[in-house]
């Protein structure tokens, strides 16, 4: 008996598979490595092997467009074409989503203990929430509630507006930046490879060597290193402006949580105070910036519950495929 949907969250390097078994639990989750498979469609098999798992329905978290046919990840060697997946193996249904989208419903499905809060605040409960999420790029959404009460997720671009400064500091970082970059987005600066990027800035800047070759050799010298406790401090601050512009332009008043890999990798070397000071330094916007809950998702299986309610979100049935 077909059980009722495997849900798979893809990335670069790793490509999470779970059951969403006939009472509607998560289970049998698998971590596969991307690069030990040709594609989507022997790396299912191979979950469905090893867990003696039976569905009808997949629905899949890339990060990609997902609009056409044809689905190209960015960041590793897959790619696919839905009608294909559907026909090879005896799909109902294939839902195929952004896997920004799949972190956006996750913050409305997993539990309160998948958190870390930052801002208790005071939440309204049919308020907007947004979401933001640092990693290899930066991922920016939302979450809304619709007039039959159904959650909805935002899908935007926010990642790449035009990154601000407001310290004397984050000027002249800018305008190095600027010289090398014809725009310097937020996506630049926030994420895994905006760290190391603006650490090396600082190093030219003062005439330092480099001596962190990456981003997570960085955090072995944190403690020690003047440049990169700068840079930790640049990415803090620079991080809560661009978070407290997306809150007042989607009116957040539900609450901001950060998603992404990045901010639990820094764990203690996110400088959270300076994070929230920037957030809440909007003037005469200080207080309605105060009561807006902030809180990190620190489940790495998130999005996999974020795909579960996917499956049954009636916004996103375009972006499935059927049997001809």
């Amino acid at each position: 008996m077909a059980q009722s949907a495997v849900v798979a969250d893809i990335g670069g390097t790793h490509a999470r598979f779970g059951l969403i078994g006939v009472e509607g639990r998560l289970e049998k989750v698998s971590v596969l490595q991307c690069a030990d498979f040709r594609g989507l469609e022997e790396a299912y098999r191979h979950f469905s092997e090893q867990t003696s798992s039976v569905a009808d329905r997949l629905a899949v978290a890339v990060a990609c467009p997902v609009h056409q046919d044809l689905v190209k990840l960015t960041n590793n060697h897959w790619s696919f074409r839905k009608g294909d997946i559907v026909d090879s193996l005896g799909l109902t249904e294939l839902l195929t989503i952004n896997d920004f989208t799949a972190q956006s419903l996750a913050v409305v499905s997993v539990p309160e203990s998948s958190f870390e809060v930052l801002q208790p605040g005071m939440a309204d409960p049919l308020a907007p929430l947004f979401v933001i999420g640092p990693g290899t790029g930066l991922g920016v959404g939302g979450v809304v509630v619709d007039a039959d009460g159904e959650w909805t997720p935002l899908s935007t671009e926010g990642g790449h507006v035009t990154m601000a400064a407001q310290t004397e500091d984050e000027w002249q970082l800018l305008s190095c930046l600027r010289r090398e970059f014809p725009h310097v987005s937020a996506e630049r600066l926030i994420s895994g490879p905006g760290l190391h990027l603006m650490y090396r800035t600082l190093c030219v800047r003062e005439g330092q060597p480099v001596k962190a070759p990456d981003t997570a050799s960085m955090m072995l010298i944190a403690e020690t290193d003047l440049l990169v406790q700068r840079t930790l401090d640049l990415f803090a601050g620079f991080f809560g402006i661009v978070a407290s512009d997306g809150c007042l332009t989607l009116g957040a008043t539900g609450g901001c949580f950060v998603a992404g890999g990045v901010i639990p990798k820094l764990g203690p070397h996110f400088r959270r105070e300076i994070f929230l000071d920037r957030f809440k330094a909007k003037g005469r916007f200080h207080q309605y910036l105060s009561h807006i809950p902030i809180k990190i998702l620190l489940d790495s299986e998130a999005g996999l519950y974020g795909l579960q309610r996917a499956l049954s979100t009636r916004s996103l049935a375009r972006f499935s495929v059927r049997p001809q």
